[in-house]
């Protein structure tokens, strides 16, 4: 005949370890409600744990779990970085870089556009600044001729 036990596991810093056993059910689901009400753990789930003695098998079965997708914080990349070395593969493997998706500026666009609007406001005080000294002078000249 199978035995089963219900394990109450625990995630904190990206790593399960098995808390308590329980022999029932319900007792080792409340005292994983528990726990998860704590919020000391990032993620509590019970495994109904039947091993038979006579085959040698054993099974495990997820019976309550809060956690989200379990994974290791450190072993996914940052969006970034994954996102980087898709483009880097499609590179590679067609030989041209890929294109934005239609009507989705790239970053840093208003930055562009700002360093434009300023480059062009600043050439236009030079110009008309440059043009007023010329005329200034040009008048110079004029009542200077005049004097003489």
């Amino acid at each position: 005949m199978a035995q089963s036990l219900y394990e109450v596991h625990t995630l904190k810093g990206g790593q399960w370890v098995i808390d308590s056993t329980y022999p029932d059910r319900e007792s080792s689901i409340e005292v994983a409600k528990q726990l998860h009400g704590e919020k000391r753990f990032d993620g509590v789930k019970v495994i109904r744990d039947t091993f038979d003695p006579k085959t040698g098998d054993g099974k495990e079965i997820v019976v309550y779990d809060t956690s989200k997708a379990p994974r290791e914080k450190s072993a996914a990349p940052p969006p970034a970085a994954a996102k980087a070395a898709e483009a880097a593969a499609a590179v590679a493997a067609t030989g041209s870089a890929p294109s934005r998706p239609a009507g989705k500026p790239r970053k840093g666009r208003n930055q562009d556009v700002s360093v434009a609007v300023k480059a062009i406001l600043w050439l236009t005080v030079i110009l008309v600044g440059g043009l007023g000294v010329l005329y200034l002078v040009s008048k110079a000249g004029d009542l200077m001729g005049k004097g003489f």
